[in-house]
């Protein structure tokens, strides 16, 4: 599973995309998609304790949850 908010919170405190992708073994294209979705929907540090990275994928992929749920 992709480390939703490591990646977030990494970005906050301001290490580089390719400090981030190396600690979470995720591509730099997918860390800045994801940091780039966050932006445009808003979601910004600090994240609260329910925002785990299940919530934050539906969050950010909300079209995720409905083609998993076979609808």
């Amino acid at each position: 599973m992709i480390q939703y908010r490591k990646i977030l919170e990494m970005a906050q405190e301001g290490l580089s995309l390719r400090t981030v992708s190396a600690s979470t073994g995720h591509g730099r294209p997918k860390v800045t998609e994801i940091l780039q979705l966050a932006k445009e929907k808003g979601l910004e540090c600090p994240l609260t304790e329910e925002m785990d990275d299940h919530w934050i994928e539906e969050f950010l992929y909300p079209y995720k949850a409905i083609e998993n749920s076979g609808y």
